[in-house]
C-alpha cells in the first residue's frame, strides 16, 4: 500500500497578498509585517522569499520599498529581478488593512511546518536516541505554545459588546417565543444560546407537548432540529398528523383502524405537512453526543430539540453517568452560544417520583439533576395527574410545572390536554370539546 503524501502547511496567496501591502503600503504595513515575520523561512514560496529578505534589507537600510528599488534589491541579492513578479504582488492583494491577517497566516503556517518537523524528530529520538527526547520535546513545546499564542484573539472590545446587546434588544430577535396557548406567558419563551429542560415520566406528555412547540416554532418561521431518540420519525409525524387534523385520533392511527373519511383526512394532512415543515430537520439515526454537534453547526437551526439526552452516547468519558449528562449540558450550552440557537432537551425522571405520596415532578427528580438545574435557565415538567388517580382527576386537565425559569414564573400551571388528539390547550374546556378521545 502507498505511503500518503502529506503536503506541508503553506499561504501563497497570504505571502503574495502581504509582499503586495508592503510595496503599496507605508511604514505602518512594513513595521506590521516585520514584527510578524521573524525568520525568513516563513515564506514557503521560493520566489516569494527571496522578494521578502531583499524587503527585509531595504527596511534595514532605510530605504522606501517600492517596484523600483525592489526589482533592483533582489536582482542584486539573487541575480534575477523578476520585475514581472513584483509587478504583479501589487495586484495580488485585498487591502492593506489586512496587512496583519496576512502576516499572522503566514506565521502560522510557518510554525504548523516546523511542529511537524519537530514531532517527527521526537518520534524518531523517542524509538532511537533518548539522550535527544528532553530537548526535542523543549522545542516541540514552545512550537505548541506559539501556536497557541498566535490564534486570533476572541476578546471585544466594550464598545462592541454594548452594540450588540442593544440589537438583540431593538431587534427582538433574541426571544423565541413557543407559540403554544399561555404557555409563553408564565414560561417566559425561549432565549437564543441559552437552554430549557422539559422534564416528565412515562406517559405524561412529554413528547406531545414537544410537537405542539414544534409546530409553534415552524408556524413563527424558525428552522427547528429535533433528534428522535425513543421514538422512529415515523411514528413522532404520525402524531404530528393527528395534532395538524380536525378529528383524527392516534390511536386509530396506530391500530390503522380509519374510516374512509379519516383515510382521506390522513392524506390531505400529510401531503399539507411536506409543505408546512420544510424547515423541520428529523433524526432518529444520531446516536452520539458529537454526531449531534456537527448536525447543528452544519444545519444552523435556531431551536435544537433532543428527546431525550439520557439516551445520548457520549464518547470519551469514563468515570460515569452523571459525568455524562454533564457534558451532555454542556456541549449544548456551548453549540447554542456558538451558533446562536436555543435547545430543548428532553429528560426522563427517577423513578422513586412514584413512591411519594405526592407524585408532582420537582428539580431533585432530574437524574443528575445538580448539573441539570445548574446550566438551564429554563425548567419544566409535564404532568398528567390521571394516570395516578382516575377518579380524582380531569383527563382532559395536565399541569405544566416551572420549576425554574429566569424570565416566567415559577409555579404550576393547568392546561387543557387531549392525549388522542396529540394536543395542549388552554384549558380542559377546549380539551374536552376537541373530539373527545
Amino acid at each position: 500500500m502507498a505511503k500518503e503524501i502529506k503536503i506541508m502547511p503553506s499561504a501563497s496567496e497570504a505571502e503574495q497578498a502581504l509582499l503586495g501591502c508592503i510595496i503599496q503600503g507605508g511604514e505602518r504595513e512594513q513595521e506590521i509585517a516585520m514584527a510578524w515575520i521573524r525568520d525568513d523561512e516563513a515564506f514557503y514560496n521560493f520566489d516569494n522569499k527571496r522578494i521578502w529578505t531583499s524587503m527585509a534589507e531595504l527596511y534595514k537600510d532605510g530605504v522606501e520599498i517600492d517596484v523600483v528599488t525592489l526589482t533592483n534589491k533582489v536582482k542584486d541579492m539573487h541575480g534575477d529581478g523578476k520585475a514581472y513578479y513584483i509587478t504583479g504582488l501589487t495586484e495580488s492583494f485585498a487591502s492593506t488593512a489586512n496587512v496583519e491577517n496576512y502576516a499572522r497566516i503566514i506565521w502560522e503556517k510557518y510554525i504548523q511546518r516546523e511542529t511537524a518537523k519537530s514531532a517527527e524528530a521526537l518520534l524518531n529520538a523517542s524509538y532511537e536516541d533518548y539522550k535527544n527526547v528532553g530537548s526535542i520535546l523543549e522545542k516541540h513545546s514552545k512550537l505548541i505554545e506559539e501556536l497557541r499564542q498566535i490564534q486570533p484573539s476572541k476578546q471585544k472590545d466594550i464598545e462592541v459588546l454594548v452594540d450588540e446587546m442593544k440589537a438583540t434588544v431593538e431587534e427582538d430577535s433574541n426571544l423565541i417565543p413557543f407559540n403554544l396557548g399561555h404557555l409563553d406567558t408564565f414560561a417566559g419563551g425561549m432565549t437564543r444560546k441559552e437552554l430549557t429542560v422539559l422534564g416528565g415520566r412515562p406517559g405524561h406528555g412529554k413528547t406531545t407537548l414537544v410537537i405542539n412547540i414544534v409546530r409553534g416554532l415552524i408556524e413563527q418561521g424558525y428552522r427547528v432540529m429535533l433528534f428522535n431518540r425513543e421514538m422512529s420519525n415515523t411514528e413522532m409525524l404520525k402524531k404530528m398528523v393527528v395534532m395538524d387534523s380536525s378529528s383524527l385520533k392516534y390511536g386509530d392511527i396506530r391500530r390503522n383502524d380509519l374510516s374512509e373519511n379519516d383515510k382521506g383526512e390522513f392524506e390531505l394532512v400529510s401531503d399539507k405537512m411536506k409543505g408546512n415543515y420544510k424547515e423541520l430537520l428529523m433524526y432518529d439515526n444520531v446516536r452520539t453526543l458529537d454526531d449531534c454537534l456537527r448536525e447543528i453547526a452544519k444545519h444552523k437551526p435556531d431551536v435544537v430539540i433532543d428527546d431525550y439526552i439520557q439516551l445520548i452516547e457520549v464518547q470519551g468519558v469514563k468515570e460515569g453517568r452523571r459525568f455524562e449528562i454533564e457534558k451532555i449540558m454542556q456541549e449544548y450550552k456551548w453549540i447554542c452560544k456558538q451558533e446562536d440557537c436555543s435547545a430543548i432537551l428532553v429528560s426522563q425522571l427517577n423513578r422513586e417520583i412514584e413512591k411519594r405520596l405526592d407524585p408532582r415532578p420537582r428539580m431533585s427528580d432530574y437524574a443528575e439533576s445538580g448539573v441539570i438545574e445548574q446550566t438551564a435557565e429554563l425548567a419544566m415538567f409535564v404532568f398528567y395527574g390521571h394516570n395516578f388517580d382516575s377518579e380524582k382527576f380531569n383527563p382532559y386537565k395536565s399541569e405544566i410545572i416551572v420549576a425554574k425559569s429566569r424570565y416566567g414564573k415559577i409555579g404550576t400551571h393547568m392546561v387543557g390536554f387531549n392525549g388522542g388528539r396529540c394536543k395542549f390547550y388552554m384549558n380542559s374546556t377546549m380539551a374536552e370539546k376537541d373530539n373527545i378521545a
